[in-house]
């Protein structure tokens, strides 16, 4: 076997390389899709995203060219890969895309050119033995171990890169500004500057083997090998530093979301306080009113009797709120939403009850009932035939409020499984968040889905909590 290799080494040297070649870039197209799947919805656009980057590529591969079309080719298929992968997820994001691919396409380069470079330092190392040197099948050996070596440790190395990205960018979801591009990308326009002049140097060399003018071989340069590794430092450093940004900007934003609820906790107090002052004029008043009813009863003026009634019956109807839960802080919140609802004709309905035996908070139900339902009324401004209905069940301790309003278009859940909201001034995009929160307080938590019914298409949320 051996033997037969010796003899037709070079045959056989040029389909080994072609079949790890062929095996590395699809290794390498799956990982591009496991890179790319954590930002899409559902996974499909990056498996066929990687698909078709991957047919570019090993056609590519094949296509006899000049290193400066190769070049033009390369970036083809790059901005391909990105126009595919923005369609097939919905046109969602396109600067983030744009990152996603041109960073995989840099962190490929940069593990195999690492790689290359070790490959010269192993040439370098095994050329010292003379059983190397004297022995042809140690030679077709090292060959073949090495290649395989080669490969298998670039994938591990881009493989760990990828995890080591996915876990800083923890902001999978949210949309990229240009800005934040220009920033994350800043290294890489190094990295596509010094791509093509380290290519440049390899070609020189290896002409001049070829015109005879450069009798050794390239040598191994601890310099080139280090600009591979701290290369990568820039990439991971910027974007765990945007990413750490970010969650303070979010922190800034949470506050400022509770401190509006504060503000509302002390206006529902004080609408409270108001009722209550007015209802106590009201009952002081009442005998001044009995009185009057009394004599216009006596007089027989039944019309004026009637106007009075009618009168008192109104203002008495203006101190109650018009929605009754059991508890004067939640009358509040759900009457003041469906007074807005009203304004912007949408419908709503509301069975809830406040669950007075299990111990809940009323200030914390607020909290929960304002920011679903002004969510709620958010959505559906612009829904024909909108309506919203909140209900509540109480079984033993357990409390459950279902709240769900007609929509459109189905919405994508992110890998919180909540709802990214393109509304965060005012902090109105992390009410979902501050749901979950106070039901975790409760040792409850909340689940979303969407379901149709009669052909309409609801959003539905769920808020679980225990007493």
């Amino acid at each position: 076997m051996m033997d037969c290799l010796i003899r037709n080494f070079q045959t056989f040297a040029e389909g080994y390389s072609l079949v790890t070649i062929e095996v590395y870039l699809f290794l390498v197209s799956a990982l591009f899709a496991y890179w790319l799947k954590p930002f899409t919805a559902g996974g499909k656009s990056a498996y066929l995203t990687a698909l078709a980057y991957w047919i570019l590529t090993t056609i590519n591969n094949h296509t006899g060219t000049s290193k400066e079309i190769d070049r033009i080719i390369a970036a083809g298929i790059l901005a391909l890969s990105v126009l595919t992968l923005w369609i097939l997820d919905n046109k969602r994001n396109p600067i983030q895309k744009i990152f996603l691919c041109v960073l995989f396409r840099l962190i490929s380069w940069l593990s195999i050119e690492l790689l290359s470079e070790i490959g010269f330092f192993e040439r370098d190392f095994i050329f010292q033995f003379d059983w190397y040197n004297s022995s042809v099948k140690a030679i077709v050996l090292e060959f073949i171990i090495w290649n395989l070596i080669f490969y298998a440790l670039s994938l591990i190395l881009l493989y760990a890169v990828i995890r080591i990205l996915h876990r800083i960018y923890k902001h999978k979801s949210e949309e990229l500004t240009w800005h934040e591009l220009a920033i994350l990308l800043t290294p890489a326009f190094t990295l596509l500057l010094v791509k093509p002049i380290i290519s440049s140097y390899f070609l020189l060399w290896m002409d001049g083997i070829k015109n005879g003018s450069i009798t050794e071989n390239i040598p191994a340069n601890i310099y080139r090998a280090a600009f591979c590794i701290f290369a990568l430092f820039p990439i991971i450093i910027i974007l765990a530093l945007l990413q750490d940004l970010k969650e303070k900007q979010e922190e800034a934003l949470i506050k400022e979301s509770v401190s509006k609820q504060v503000e509302d906790a002390e206006s529902y107090t004080s609408h409270i306080d108001d009722i209550y002052e007015k209802m106590r004029a009201f009952r002081h008043d009442i005998g001044n009113h009995l009185t009057v009813i009394s004599g216009l009863a006596e007089n027989g003026n039944t019309k004026e009797l009637s106007d009075y009634i009618g009168e008192l019956q109104t203002r008495f109807s203006e101190l109650q709120p018009s929605i009754r839960t059991g508890n004067a802080v939640t009358d509040v919140v759900l009457s003041e939403i469906a007074d807005q609802c009203g304004k912007e004709q949408i419908q709503f309905s509301s069975t809830f009850v406040f669950p007075e035996k299990l111990g809940i908070n009323p200030f914390d139900m607020s909290v929960i009932l304002n920011n679903a339902l002004k969510n709620a009324v958010d959505a559906s401004k612009d829904v024909p035939g909108a309506a919203i209905c909140i209900k509540s069940i109480s079984r033993d301790r357990m409390l459950l409020i279902s709240i769900k309003n007609r929509i459109t278009d189905r919405l994508e859940l992110n890998e919180e499984g909540l709802i990214d909201s393109t509304k965060k001034q005012g902090g109105h995009g992390y009410g979902l968040k501050n749901i979950r929160n106070i039901a975790g307080k409760y040792k409850g938590d909340i689940e979303i889905h969407q379901e149709e019914t009669n052909g309409e298409l609801f959003f539905v949320l769920n808020i679980m909590l225990m007493g």
